[in-house]
């Protein structure tokens, strides 16, 4: 019997990053919808089942905090993982905010496999 394929949203305004992302995780064995309009991102993921979803910090319309805040006011996304990449050094405050929101956090530039890994770890966590 073959397995069931893990379907992931990635948001991200940068293209070469989301190339990135998408093809290394297809290559890892999920299924992966990129979106660059991180306002499109809450009802994407009210309308399809996601293992987690990947957002961007430094995006226009919604920001990663904000997008963050959208999707756990909804009850149907409350306990969905959530994984931040940011290419800046977070503060304190910024790093309280995203733990109180249980999201897991990654540093820009990543190594494409410790990344893998780091999401193989939170969906079956």
């Amino acid at each position: 019997m073959s397995e069931i394929v893990k379907k992931i949203l990635h948001v991200d305004d940068e293209p070469d990053i989301s190339y990135v992302i998408e093809f290394l995780l297809t290559n890892g064995g999920f299924e992966v919808k990129t979106l660059d309009d991180s306002s499109l991102a809450v009802a994407e993921l009210l309308n399809q089942d996601y293992a987690m979803v990947i957002i961007d910090l430094m995006m226009p319309k919604l920001n990663g905090f904000q997008l963050l805040e959208a999707i756990r006011k909804e009850d149907k996304l409350e306990k969905l993982p959530v994984l931040v990449l940011s290419s800046r050094q977070l503060v304190n405050d910024e790093i309280d905010f995203l733990n109180n929101l249980k999201a897991y956090i990654a540093s820009k530039p990543f190594e494409p496999y410790r990344l893998l890994e780091k999401v193989r770890e939170i969906i079956t966590s």
